[in-house]
């Protein structure tokens, strides 16, 4: 595996898939370090580690998406000779989508993306940007955005530590390209957090377009923050999504070119 980018992986030589992990802004690798325990024991699960946090916290963490992209696809592709999902919550959902067109570009496609929790890529950012704020008004602006401990942002030394790789991760988010629809050919599953006060679950059904693929809209009970306030569910939606993946076929029909019978009672599961 490439040094650094895949932290509490649980490697196994006889994986039929591999699934890798891509956190939301300011989070790390640790996010889903138990999370190999909840697939079946022929599966690799692979958290990204992303620049400038835990391990890698002496690098500067990267604040462009294509950049990242490329770099993060330079380090992935290797580990595609199989099957392979890439999974992204909130800000990892649009890096996800980003590696995964530089994987089809390749001739690698993944065999699914899910992007939970992030408004489809051709849609705006609909949200104040904070990432070039001065002082105070950033750490107030990620107050008013949740999710953050108040001793966390009151505190001078976690400010000074985490400071610049949370305005790298918003940076990112907030200046990410639009990508017209559609960018994809995989299929692709979109997670929406029925209480999310921060993304509109028809922002996250707007993945619909993205593809030109099968597609299946999950909804998850819980808001913005479910993936660290319970896990369990969160994995729950991404084994669905596996398991429904595995059902397509090469015959069933674009989404594009109309739905079929199958496609209609895929999309009734939620």
């Amino acid at each position: 595996m490439t040094e650094g980018w895949f932290a509490h992986a649980t490697p196994r030589a006889d994986a039929r898939m591999r699934v890798f992990l891509f956190p939301y802004a300011g989070g790390g690798g640790s996010l889903f370090r138990q999370w190999g325990r909840a697939f079946d024991a022929d599966i690799d699960v692979l958290p990204v580690q992303l620049p400038g946090r835990e391990g890698r916290l002496r690098e500067p963490a990267i604040a462009l998406l294509d950049r990242l992209a490329d770099e993060v696809s330079e380090a992935l592709l290797p580990l595609c000779d199989r099957p392979f999902v890439l999974f992204g919550w909130s800000m990892g959902a649009r890096i996800a989508h980003a590696v995964a067109r530089r994987c089809e570009a390749t001739g690698r496609p993944p065999h699914l993306l899910i992007a939970a929790a992030n408004s489809a890529p051709h849609l705006p950012y609909g949200r104040p940007r904070i990432h070039d704020l001065p002082g105070e008004e950033f750490w107030r602006g990620l107050a008013d955005l949740g999710g953050t401990p108040g001793e966390a942002l009151n505190d001078p030394g976690l400010r000074d530590l985490a400071g610049p790789m949370l305005r790298a991760d918003f940076a990112l988010v907030e200046t990410a390209p639009i990508s017209e629809p559609p960018s994809l050919a995989c299929s692709v599953v979109a997670v929406a957090a029925t209480a999310d006060a921060l993304v509109e679950v028809e922002n996250v059904a707007a993945w619909q377009t993205a593809t030109t693929g099968p597609f299946l809209l999950i909804r998850l009970a819980g808001g913005h923050f479910c993936l660290r306030e319970d896990p369990s569910a969160a994995q729950a939606a991404v084994r669905q999504a596996i398991d429904w993946a595995s059902r397509q076929t090469t015959d069933v029909a674009p989404r594009m070119r109309g739905m079929t019978l199958r496609d209609i009672a895929d999309l009734m599961e939620f």
